[in-house]
């Protein structure tokens, strides 16, 4: 059996919605794999996110724009920061 990285389906489902659902499942872990042979793990916040793509909640450009602006929340104070502190010097 393949490793996946995300929760099973929910019950009631119908044929299509989970023929559906195990496409963005399946390339969802493809991509996820692809990654990790090059680097770390996504982390919890953009697996996450990943997850509600794989359920349907979210298209994957919605998962790239959401992604986009987590990673630029998370370092562009650490960038402003280190520049600071570059000018200081």
């Amino acid at each position: 059996m393949n490793k996946t990285f995300f929760a099973p389906a929910p019950a009631g489902l119908d044929a299509e919605q989970l023929a559906a659902r195990q496409q963005r499942e399946h390339d969802s872990n493809n991509a996820i794999a692809t990654l990790m042979s090059n680097g770390p793990a996504p982390s919890p916040e953009a697996l996450a996110l990943m997850q509600r793509h794989v359920d349907g909640e979210l298209t994957i450009e919605q998962v790239i724009t959401l992604t986009d602006e987590m990673l630029l929340a998370r370092y562009s104070g650490k960038a402003a920061s280190g520049q600071i502190a570059e000018a200081a010097q």
